[in-house]
């Protein structure tokens, strides 16, 4: 008989009761979440399966707009600075891409430079240029440095190339594109010593700042197609890298005023018929395309679904759908899907 002011036995519930209440309250918290998951938006889907941060949806997006660019303008949509009356065709420093920047400077450090340029002789090119880095003028101090990073790069003194181009860099109150020649200088003597990353970052702030720099794109796409190679690398970097060839393919033959570089890009990058990945397969297949050689486009590109998981899934899907589209105007109205 139970106490006065106990609850009855019959209200509690049994030993056998309480596991089964908590299996329910969990299952219906399962429901709860599975359900709340499905009305998400599907993000990855968005970005072609590149997930959902921030890179990745820039770098669907920027890739996106290249090809509409393309797609409204074709491949004169990737020519840099066509309107630039002072830009010339060639020429490895600013001062010689443009017109007009060099000014007025004193007959004194003027023939300096000439001397310099004259001499074969390292250490008196370095004697003649080393007093103009201290020049009050502004631009006469930053030629005088990249002058010396150019010469330390030659040869093969890349600590000291490096040290000068920073200097360069240091200069105030100087226009972008005079910049670029010091970040090239970077990327080059990083070039030489294997320091990809480095490379890859300093040749993108030098296009940024002078995007005619044709010495700077043509080596980008070398730094690039070796970056591509590389494993574990994020599947939006993988598309980045990919866009920007894209960009500097198109930009260089039109910086050359010369688009037979068109063909020789594309052979470049298939490689002797066998390109390693589909992102140099699509490189190789626009060069091709744009210069005329529509055949070679068709089955460079049709070889491209061979080369599936040698880059980042989400990359390699978004290409393909590139190439399939690129290709699906050469079929035959019945052979479309």
């Amino acid at each position: 008989m139970a106490s006065i002011g106990s609850p009855p036995h019959a209200s509690r519930p049994g030993p056998r009761l309480v596991p089964r209440l908590a299996a329910l309250a969990l299952l219906t918290v399962l429901v709860g979440v599975l359900w709340g998951l499905a009305q998400a938006p599907n993000r990855a889907a968005e970005t072609g399966g590149l997930g959902d941060s921030a890179e990745a949806r820039q770098a669907v997006e920027a890739w996106e707009t290249l090809w509409s660019e393309l797609g409204e303008r074709g491949v004169a949509a990737l020519s840099p600075t066509a309107s630039d009356a002072s830009r010339r065709s060639a020429g490895d420093t600013v001062f010689m891409r443009y017109r007009n920047l060099w000014g007025r400077i004193d007959d004194e450090a003027r023939l300096a430079f000439q001397l310099a340029a004259l001499s074969g002789d390292p250490a008196r090119k370095l004697a003649l240029i080393e007093p103009l880095t201290q020049a009050e003028e502004p631009l006469i101090r930053f030629r005088a440095h990249l002058e010396r990073a150019r010469l330390q790069r030659r040869l093969q003194d890349f600590e000291s190339a490096r040290i000068a181009a920073r200097a360069a860099l240091a200069v105030p109150e100087l226009p972008e594109r005079l910049r670029s020649d010091a970040w090239f200088v970077l990327a080059d003597s990083a070039w030489a010593q294997d320091r990809l990353d480095e490379a890859e970052t300093a040749l993108n702030t030098a296009i940024a700042d002078d995007p005619g720099f044709w010495d700077a794109r043509r080596l980008r796409l070398e730094v690039l197609a070796r970056r591509l190679a590389e494993p574990r690398q994020r599947g939006a970097v993988c598309l980045d890298r990919t866009r920007r060839m894209i960009e500097d393919l198109g930009a260089l033959p039109a910086l050359a005023e010369d688009q037979t570089q068109f063909r020789d890009l594309a052979d470049r990058f298939a490689c002797q018929g066998t390109p390693s990945h589909v992102a140099l397969a699509l490189i190789a297949g626009l060069g091709y395309r744009w210069s005329g050689d529509t055949e070679r486009a068709r089955v460079t590109l049709a070889n491209a679904e061979r080369l599936r998981r040698r880059l980042p899934d989400g990359c390699e899907r978004l290409i393909l759908e590139r190439v399939s589209g690129l290709l699906e105007p050469a079929l035959a109205p019945e052979q479309r899907p």
